[in-house]
Formats: structure tokens, sequence, C-alpha cells
């Protein structure tokens, strides 16, 4: 799988496109349905600003520096908070959304732990490793614990959903994990971050499931 400057402004011109419309989907049919329906353009502004690294790889230019430190705060601190966060909005079940209330606490301090680590670092490196890039923050690995979170986080409230397309999402989340842990360790956030922004287009028809379930609750004669 190869990934360039090219790449990243298309996938990020495509989810930009997709996750307009999947906000106005939302905030038209299910306005708890938001938190999920921004995913795509969050990955829309992490690919665009993965395309300026590329470009800084063969044209740096001052303060390029400052677009590797964005992209790896967007990875290491929205992500953990987001997802929880989104679930707890779109969670109908009293129960299940303290649980999501609770994981995205989990996430912010997690989110201040890494911020805290990306403060004190000694610069960002980035270099390419197997045609993707990998990233290497000059601060000490966090603990393995601290890894294990992050991906609890990040797809528990997602495979966990009772909506079809989120689980899958959550499922597509996962595997891709694991692939670009085994395919490219160095670069595995890089090459998770393009694939999770792709599948991220299922959250589409998340909502389009949703919405068609408040159809069917408010017209049960409908079934």
């Amino acid at each position: 799988m190869c990934y360039s400057l090219g790449a990243s402004i298309n996938a990020g011109c495509a989810l930009a496109v997709i996750g307009a419309a999947t906000v106005h989907r939302a905030l038209r049919h299910d306005r708890r349905m938001l938190g999920f329906a921004v995913f795509p353009l969050v990955f829309s502004v992490h690919q665009f600003v993965e395309g300026v690294v590329w470009w800084s790889l063969e044209r740096p230019f001052e303060g390029d520096e400052i677009f590797r430190y964005l992209y790896t705060m967007i990875a290491f601190l929205v992500w953990p908070v987001l997802t929880p966060l989104a679930a707890s909005i779109a969670e109908p079940d009293a129960r299940r959304k303290r649980i999501w209330k609770w994981m995205c606490g989990c996430g912010g301090l997690l989110a201040l732990y890494l911020g805290f680590l990306l403060a004190g670092a000694d610069g960002v490196a980035a270099s390419v490793v197997g045609h993707s890039l990998a990233y290497d923050p000059g601060f000490d690995r966090p603990p393995l614990i601290a890894d294990l979170a992050y991906l609890a986080l990040t797809v528990v409230p997602l495979v966990s959903s009772d909506n079809r397309a989120l689980r899958l999402f959550g499922a597509m989340v996962f595997v891709t994990f694991v692939y670009s842990l085994l395919h490219n360790r160095a670069a595995w956030y890089s090459l998770w971050c393009m694939s999770a922004a792709m599948f991220s287009l299922i959250v589409s028809f998340g909502i389009r499931e949703r919405a068609r379930s408040r159809v069917d609750e408010m017209n049960p004669s409908m079934r």
C-alpha cells in the first residue's frame, strides 16, 4: 500500500465532501449522531496536515515541524476523547451512556498524559518507511497500558454500538490496527489513520440506519 502527498490530498478532499454531507444528514435526521458525523471531517483535516508533512520532506520550509506536531496531536489527543464522547451523545440507553461518559473521562486523562509528553518532546521527526510516514516524537515510549487504553477507547464504543454500521466501522478500525502493526510497525499510526479515515465513510450509513429506526419508532404500523 503506497501513500504519498497526492494520496493524502485526494483523501482529504474526498473526506471533506462526504463529511460535509454526513454532518448535513445528521443535522437533518438525528442530531445525536453529530459526534460520529464529524469523524470524516476530522480525518480530512488529518490527511491535509499529513499532505503538508509529505511536501515538507522534499521541500523543507520554516516552521514545517508545526505540521508534524499537529498530525501527532490529532492522532494522540483527539480520538481517545472524541470516540467515547460521540458514543455518549448518540447512546439512548442511560446505563450505557454513563459507561461512555466514564470512558470519555478516561480518554481526557490519557490525552492530557500524551499531551504532556508531546509538550516536552524534543521535536517530532518524520521519515518514509515502507511507503508510509513514520512519526517519531522525541519522548520515551509510553507504557503498554497506555497503548491498550488508547485502543480500547477508540474501538470499544464503536463495536459495542447497537448500530450495525458503527459496529462494522469499529471492526474495521480494529482490523486495520492489527494490520498496521504487523505490516509496518514503524509507521503504524500513519497507516492506521489513513485506513480508518477511508472506513469512516461507513458512518454515513450509520446515520441512515438511525434515521430509519426513528421512522419505524414513530410509525409502528409501517413495520
